[in-house]
């Protein structure tokens, strides 16, 4: 049965959403849910730690936008009168900061919760912590803030831009650039950015300069972000990145106090429908366009779709239901980005992480969120299945990690790309199989699939474990195993009922998550078969 057998080692580099191994890189996967790369090792996988509650605001949510300053969170919550109100949290303590000055009126309708929206935009100017918001458009006021000059005892205010520019509408988004406050304008006809004086978010009155700039034509602009390009003649320079939806995208750069203000189209043919998927990286600025992922690095230039054509993961950002309510945010090395898959089957929220280091996609994770903003080496997030809840989500696994989230113990499924062809026009045929893998003494066994072109099971086995070590005087003799487990990573025999053949084939491994469990390159002994490919004959 072994004669004219070889050996193919699948070692698991990174999540592709390839239809066919063949096309895709080599250790291609088609899911690590709930999986996340061992920093220690490369190609092996541990289990992704559980997001952990950290507040409930006991309202019915959800928590549309929030912000970090220092250790006190600032954010909107939507409560049972219809409105988001504003509430703030001490990270530092796990304590709440009561925001006062809280009117009726001054509060802005909260959005649906489930389809298309504009969301709400918070940035920090000054003193002023400002919130764009489009339910202002059912009160009388356009903008809204929270004065923290003292930061534990933050002060709700709500209004209008005074000075030589009001606002008609509510502004979309806002963003601090040059020590100023630029706002979306997005009128009838007439899309602007308006900008602010310095440090002074609610006035305008910029010594004679009209605050006004403008992109062009009436098609309207969708979200701001920061960037810093370098010079060629040495140092940095700030830029403000303005988003005209998925068409093009402009750099401002300069101030109007010095003169230096300019605009330039950067004539990339492309943008982003989804605000709150903008976020700095170390790479540069990242947003999730209609073709998946991007980044401007910091010498202006655009990447193409970041694992296009198989090489990682675009198509759920290609056929996101509702584009506009992917959100995304990066702490250190890790982009993590929420969208709503319209491939997936039921269509479900879905997280996925980017390692912008290692340069691969894991997912997809069930801790897909409303709203998710870094914190220190962790992020801070909504989850879309509790949003009106925070909770800390870590990267990788801690002392005090647990796999329990939101009530629910996870589970992590590891799933091969379909096989690459031999390009033979035969079946092939599998007579043995192992895994590198390491559990835990407590944990049940993995269920291990062989799957054809239709998902249909080949064949399936448990894989277990050994049971924890035996302690002298604690079992009876001749009724335990003597001696301690051997679950440290090895290669693990998987015994099949019977030889597998297939012409499209691909391997499941799921189990229960915990931190000792960790998985690497799967190991198969196959053999070409003789005759033409049948695809009948999987067996």
């Amino acid at each position: 049965m072994q004669r004219s057998s070889q050996p193919l080692p699948w070692r698991p580099r990174g999540l592709s959403d390839s239809m066919d191994g063949s096309t895709a890189f080599n250790g291609s996967m088609s899911s690590l849910q709930n999986l996340i790369p061992d920093p220690s090792t490369s190609q092996l996988w541990e289990c992704r730690p559980a997001a952990a509650l950290i507040y409930d605001t006991t309202q019915p949510g959800p928590i549309s936008v929030f912000k970090i300053v220092g250790s006190i969170l600032y954010g909107m919550v939507g409560e049972i009168d219809g409105f988001d109100h504003p509430f703030a949290f001490n990270l530092a303590t796990n304590t709440v900061v009561t925001v006062t000055g809280v009117v009726a009126g001054s509060i802005p309708q909260s959005q649906p919760a489930s389809g298309a929206w504009i969301p709400p935009v918070m940035d920090l100017i000054g003193a002023k912590m400002v919130v764009a918001h489009t339910g202002f458009s059912a009160t009388v006021n356009f903008i809204g803030w929270f004065d923290i000059s003292t930061p534990t005892a933050p002060v709700w205010h709500a209004g209008n831009m005074t000075g030589t520019q009001v606002f008609t509408v509510p502004p979309i988004s806002v963003a601090q650039f040059a020590n100023r406050a630029y706002y979306i304008h997005n009128a009838i006809g007439a899309p602007a950015v308006i900008f602010s004086d310095i440090l002074n978010a609610t006035n305008d009155g910029t010594g004679g300069i009209t605050p006004v700039i403008t992109f062009g034509d009436s098609t309207p602009l969708t979200a701001l972000g920061q960037l810093r390009l370098y010079n060629q003649l040495g140092g940095i320079i700030q830029a403000l990145i303005v988003f005209k939806d998925s068409i093009n995208v402009y750099q401002v750069t300069g101030d109007a106090a010095t003169s230096t203000l300019a605009v330039n189209a950067m004539n990339f043919a492309t943008g982003t429908k989804a605000p709150n998927s903008v976020c700095s990286t170390p790479r540069g600025l990242a947003f999730v366009a209609p073709d998946g992922l991007r980044i401007i690095d910091f010498s202006a230039n655009i990447s193409d779709p970041i694992g296009y054509d198989g090489q990682g993961i675009c198509v759920p950002f290609i056929y996101s239901n509702v584009p506009s309510r992917i959100c995304a945010a990066c702490n250190g090395n890790i982009v993590r980005i929420t969208t709503q898959n319209a491939n997936a089957i039921p269509v479900a929220f879905q997280e996925y992480w980017y390692d912008l280091e290692r340069k691969i996609w894991s997912g997809p994770h069930t801790c897909a969120a409303q709203f998710i903003q870094p914190f220190g080496g962790t992020f801070i997030t909504a989850l879309q299945a509790s949003a009106a809840k925070l909770w800390q989500s870590d990267s990788v696994i801690g002392a005090t990690s647990t796999f329990t989230e939101n009530g629910a113990a996870l589970s992590w499924t590891y799933t091969t790309t379909f096989l690459p062809d031999t390009d033979m026009m035969g079946n092939i045929h599998v007579s043995q199989a192992l895994l590198d893998c390491a559990f835990s003494a407590n944990s049940a066994p993995f269920a291990v699939v062989c799957q054809d072109q239709n998902n249909t099971p080949i064949d399936s086995i448990a894989l277990a474990g050994l049971p924890a070590s035996t302690v002298w005087g604690a079992f009876t003799w001749g009724a335990a195993t003597w001696g301690g487990p051997g679950n440290a990573l090895s290669p693990r025999k998987l015994p099949w009922h019977f030889p597998l053949v297939f012409s499209k084939g691909k391997f499941a491994v799921t189990g229960a998550s915990t931190s000792e469990i960790r998985l690497g390159t799967l190991h198969l002994r196959y053999k070409q078969l003789r005759y033409l490919t049948d695809i009948s004959a999987a067996a």
